[in-house]
């Protein structure tokens, strides 16, 4: 087998740079190229063991995942355990990738019938098979990234937000859906449209109890929870339009506070809103529980 240090150090580079990277763009990480390239660097220089047999003991499982830790620290420095796993999960998702794009060039375009010899006679032919293999991995990836991008896209318009009611609060992951135009039709109150199972913590038991027998439609059982509920809870009717829904109504109510989580931090939001209950799950992977009407973000 025939190894050339200068080749196997400048693939590494390239390699753990571009895998980095791509992590770096998944797990949406900001962080300075410069960090990229020195932990792209030391995972590079760590491939040089297998030149000293004296270091053969860092060959081991435990040193190569320490490796890929520092790594991981280096370029993003992460500021918790939860987003460190996400970002070694996708590096390793992402490296696991790129070996087998290079492997499998190899033994694709390798006239040999031995499938167990994996060696390079020349420069040249270790770099025909990194650049063939490295072109391979981008293009799987950027299917791969294809794929992700609209998972990525809405979750950038996924924001908690907090509703207050009678000295309660609930917490919940809200939408905010462009196409929401829905308003209270006699204030024009923009509404926010909320699933019970989200809200039910701040809702009085007699309401929890409508919701749970499915009598939110019943129009007897409505006027006299609303006569009921007078002075903890004002009620009001929201007709609304959906698929396979021409005549909807939803019971909604003004909450005490709502407060909003964006990227410059926590706003109050000012102003008359409108909450309505849906008996029903919003999104079918259950990613938010909310549909944010986006007036109110002003």
């Amino acid at each position: 087998m025939y190894v050339y240090i200068e080749y196997l150090l400048i693939e590494n580079i390239i390699i753990n740079f571009i895998i980095l990277y791509v992590t770096k763009g998944i797990t949406r990480t900001e962080t300075s190229k410069l960090r990229i390239f020195i932990a792209s660097l030391v995972g590079s220089l760590y491939t040089l063991v297998a030149f000293f047999p004296s270091l053969e003991f860092m060959v081991k499982f435990s040193i190569k995942f320490s490796i890929s830790v520092l790594m991981i620290i280096l370029a993003f420095n992460p500021a918790g355990l939860k987003l460190f796993l996400k970002q070694i999960s996708v590096f390793y998702v992402i490296s696991f990738a790129f070996a087998g794009a290079i492997i499998g060039i190899f033994y694709i375009l390798n006239n040999n019938l031995d499938l167990t010899k994996f060696s390079f006679q020349s420069s040249d032919e270790l770099m025909k098979f990194l650049v063939i293999g490295i072109i391979v991995a981008i293009l799987l990836i950027r299917y791969m990234l294809k794929f992700h991008q609209a998972r990525i896209n809405k979750e950038q318009y996924i924001t908690n937000i907090v509703i207050g009611l009678n000295n309660k609060e609930v917490e919940l992951l809200a939408l905010i859906d462009t196409g929401n135009s829905l308003k209270e039709p006699i204030s024009q109150m923009p509404v926010i449209i909320v699933e019970y199972d989200a809200l039910q913590n701040i809702l009085p038991k007699l309401v929890r109890d409508m919701y749970l027998h499915k009598k939110e439609l019943d129009l007897e059982v409505m006027t006299y929870i609303m006569e009921k509920m007078n002075e903890d809870i004002k009620f009001r009717l929201i007709p609304f339009k959906s698929i396979g829904n021409e005549n909807g109504i939803l019971i909604g109510f003004k909450p005490d506070s709502i407060k909003i989580y964006l990227d410059d931090g926590p706003k109050e939001l000012k102003g008359d809103i409108i909450v309505a209950i849906y008996n029903d799950k919003l999104a079918e992977d259950e990613q938010y529980n909310g549909l944010l009407h986006p007036e109110i973000l002003g």
